[in-house]
């Protein structure tokens, strides 16, 4: 049985992977339901901002004018901190692609509130509540230069992570006069079950602009000037961020396969992110 299956699965490759095998396969696939994609966050001490999308099919042709037309422009995104709300501006940001995102310009993320988003758009809802958790200090940041490399490395961080509590942590870096914006770490989330209340280090890789591309090198340089973002995040963001991580992975090996979904926090017609951070912030000068 076993060497039938093994026969099967030999013949299902060549016949995939040659011209041998010419009849085409075509499937009937049922259109998606229109879905709200919200990817947004609030800092603490910063205005909200939220990059607004709809959903498309899954063998969809992606290109830059593709994902231009799935922009949200016409939106109505609204924010409460449960005493006060407001609504989102839409403004031009070329740092981000679409070169579009909502802003706030009333409520300031404070540590210890809840923020509750809702997106409307064409009789559809999405909302999402998120929490900002109280910041934590990095205390060593240094880079590592790779022993194969005479230029390239890793920057290597350590804190302490506060006693008593469940905590949940996200890091993202920006190149400064490289990179327009901060872009996620390798490691997109993590939690402190393996070193609660203790002082925690590990080396930092630099993430790719996007993580649907291979393309680039995930080193720091020597001559760099990296700022790092340290955030403390509730859990449903790290839900969320590790089970994307975990798709990404899936992903990008041709022999794995995944039965999970992405757990979203957007309730309605919505998927995708919204979440407060807790942001201390540091620069390191690679000499």
């Amino acid at each position: 049985m076993k060497d039938l299956f093994y026969f099967w699965l030999f013949t299902t490759i060549c016949c995939l992977g040659t011209t041998t095998c010419k009849e085409d396969l075509k499937l009937n696939l049922p259109e998606p339901d229109d879905k709200i994609i919200i990817d947004g966050w609030i800092d603490d001490g910063q205005f909200a901002r939220v990059l607004l999308t709809r959903n498309s099919a899954y063998f969809s042709t992606i290109d830059s004018a593709f994902i231009r037309e799935l922009v949200l422009t016409r939106a109505k995104v609204t924010l409460s901190d449960g005493e006060t709300s407001e609504i989102l501006i839409l403004r031009k940001n070329t740092k981000y692609f679409p070169p579009y995102i909502f802003e706030g310009n009333e409520i300031i993320g404070d540590t210890g509130k809840t923020y509750t988003l809702t997106a409307e758009y064409g009789g559809k809802t999405a909302w999402a509540s998120t929490t900002i958790p109280g910041a934590v200090k990095l205390d060593t940041a240094y880079f590592k230069l790779d022993p194969e490399s005479d230029s390239l490395g890793t920057i290597h961080v350590e804190f302490r992570d506060p006693p008593g509590v469940k905590n949940y942590y996200r890091i993202l870096t920006m190149r400064i006069g490289k990179d327009l914006r901060y872009y996620s770490a390798m490691i997109m989330a993590m939690d402190d079950a393996l070193f609660s209340g203790q002082k925690f280090g590990f080396s930092l890789s630099r993430g790719p602009d996007f993580f649907i591309s291979s393309a680039g090198n995930k080193y720091f340089k020597l001559g760099d000037s990296v700022s790092i973002k340290f955030c403390t995040i509730d859990k449903l963001q790290y839900d969320f961020w590790k089970s994307f991580q975990n798709e990404v992975l899936n992903t990008s090996n041709p022999f794995a396969s995944s039965l999970s979904t992405i757990k979203s926090p957007v309730q309605g017609d919505g998927l995708g992110i919204w979440g407060g951070y807790g942001v201390s912030y540091y620069t390191l000068k690679i000499k």
